[in-house]
């Protein structure tokens, strides 16, 4: 499977940089929870489901960094 990421989920996962998909996936659905931004909300939540249908192996490769 071939996740692809737009620059905002790419930045998105990169403020809470890890190699571990899940912990990535429990950190942003716990911080939207102190969001008040809609778009910022279907972001994060665009993100958790993408993350949740790859695996761990392809969530190591990805090469995510922030990009302005």
């Amino acid at each position: 499977m071939n996740t692809i990421f737009t620059v905002e989920e790419s930045n998105l996962i990169s403020i809470f940089a890890s190699k571990n998909r899940t912990k990535v996936m429990r950190d942003i659905s716990n911080a939207i929870s102190h969001l008040d931004d809609e778009e910022m909300i279907d972001l994060s939540l665009r993100v958790v489901d993408k993350l949740k249908v790859m695996s761990d192996a392809e969530f190591v490769k990805l090469d995510i960094e922030a990009v302005e």
